[in-house]
């Protein structure tokens, strides 16, 4: 503004001379030439005066224009710029967690069925890693690493289901136990995480048949019957761990639907990585979880198919005794139910079927061998330890029976459908740490009844990390 004050003082001074001389003239006076040519170049100044005004006061305009853009770009330059988003670091991104399962047992009334071994104590355990790598949008990344050494009692009493279903020797060429990668798999959650997308190395016996109160053998039972049927009325594969898929969906809130489909060894190859899918086991399995009574429960059904190949009892006597013979499927369904019935009380059951009238090929003794049970059952109770203040305790009572098929009755004599009783208590020493009293008692091991009945005491720990 300060550009602007010499020239309109300036205007108003000339103006005013201007006006002082005009009005004789213009009164009608005498006024000379020189007069007259002096008011004429007076107001020719003024009129330029004028005009470099108007162009002064267009200049001011511009300038100060000028100067607040040059004020915002000040500031614009001044204000910090929002800081970029910095890649998570590698260790935000992994998750470990892991626990180690040490299970010591001891039989008793044993000697008679296994005269080398007699009565005895054995111990077993495992170390078990699970990393997981998140992948953001784009999933997660699992690896499940383990090892064990000792089978406990497995291979000492003649029984159906195992009494240690924890125990896993992963034994080297020394003969020393090694860290092996069970597991590897990719998981990924879409639709509002409704489906869940599975595939990799996965272990198949934990994504089906599942149970909130019989199914974890490192804090719940330890007998396979209580844990899953894999292994008692479903056989396992070979190499255990195997390449799977599993697909999960949960369109609302009460129901799931699953799929699984994996790559069993074959007895020929004995690896699920050779020809692979060759020998597919499918299953697929809906969930109920409905609220009875405001209290949670799950009620699965499932079905499975093992392509591998079994022979019809009937075609035994004609074959070979050559794996490649079998041309048969197995296949069957199962129920495992969970519900709270009260405040930490929780029931279970469990039943499975399979087909009866087919052999299996035992690689070795190279012979086709009868499938002893075709239905196994079990029930019991899990009791919470909120209700005596010890809320990381529990209890846990059970009952399960494996029936023998019509075919093994037939070849053998004397025999009885096998029957299983557990009961446990889980005491929290702190939170990562439980002690674990448990008994066993096997009726009519092995399906016969010249077997004598078997005690089973154990303690297993269980420490977290």
């Amino acid at each position: 503004m300060k550009k602007g004050v010499k020239p309109i003082t300036k205007f108003i001074f000339t103006t005013m001379i201007v006006t002082l001389f005009a009005l004789p003239v213009m009164a009608g006076g005498s006024g000379n030439q020189d007069l007259e040519d002096t008011v004429r170049m007076l107001m020719e100044q003024n009129k330029r005066l004028m005009e470099q005004n108007r162009q002064l006061a267009e200049r001011l305009k511009h300038v100060e224009k000028d100067m607040a853009r040059m004020k915002g770009s000040q500031a614009a330059a001044v204000t910090p710029a929002e800081p970029q988003e910095e890649e998570t670091p590698w260790y935000h991104r992994l998750s470990i967690e892991g626990g180690a399962t040490g299970v010591l047992q001891a039989s008793a009334n044993n000697a008679d069925n296994d005269v080398a071994c007699g009565d005895k104590a054995d111990m077993a355990y495992t170390v078990d890693l699970n990393i997981e790598s998140d992948l953001e949008q784009y999933g997660t990344f699992h690896i499940h690493i383990e090892g064990g050494d000792g089978e406990g009692m497995n291979d000492d009493v003649p029984s159906f289901s195992v009494p240690n279903y924890d125990a896993y020797a992963t034994w080297n060429n020394n003969n020393q136990a090694d860290l092996t990668f069970s597991e590897a798999f990719y998981e990924n959650l879409f639709w509002d995480e409704k489906i869940d997308f599975n595939l990799g190395k996965m272990d198949l016996s934990v994504l089906f048949d599942e149970n909130e109160a019989a199914g974890d053998e490192t804090t719940q039972f330890l007998s396979n019957i209580f844990v899953k049927s894999m292994g008692v009325n479903i056989p396992e594969p070979g190499g255990f761990y195997c390449p799977t898929l599993m697909v999960a969906a949960s369109p609302v809130d009460f129901v799931e639907f699953r799929f699984i489909g994996a790559s069993v060894d074959n007895n020929e190859e004995e690896n699920t990585w050779e020809n692979v899918f060759s020998n597919p086991f499918i299953a697929a399995q809906v969930n109920f979880k409905p609220m009875l009574l405001n209290r949670p429960g799950n009620y699965r059904f499932y079905a499975w198919n093992d392509s591998r190949r079994y022979m019809d009892v009937d075609d035994v006597p004609t074959a070979t005794n050559e794996y490649r013979e079998g041309s048969d499927a197995l296949s069957g369904w199962g129920l495992s139910f969970d519900q709270e019935i009260a405040d930490g009380f929780t029931a279970f059951a469990r039943y499975s079927w399979r087909e009866g009238d087919l052999t299996e090929w035992n690689s070795d003794d190279d012979q086709w061998e009868i499938i002893p049970t075709n239905q196994a059952y079990s029930l019991g109770l899990s009791i919470d330890g909120t209700l005596w203040n010890r809320g990381n305790d529990g209890i846990g009572l059970a009952f399960g029976q494996t029936i023998l098929s019509d075919d093994f009755k037939g070849e053998h004599d004397k025999t009885s459908n096998e029957e299983y009783v557990e009961a446990y208590y889980r005491y929290a020493v702190f939170e990562r740490l439980a002690i674990t009293a448990d008994f066993q008692w096997i009726g009519d091991p092995g399906g016969l009844k010249t077997n004598d009945d078997v005690f089973l005491f154990g303690l297993r720990s269980q420490i977290d990390f």
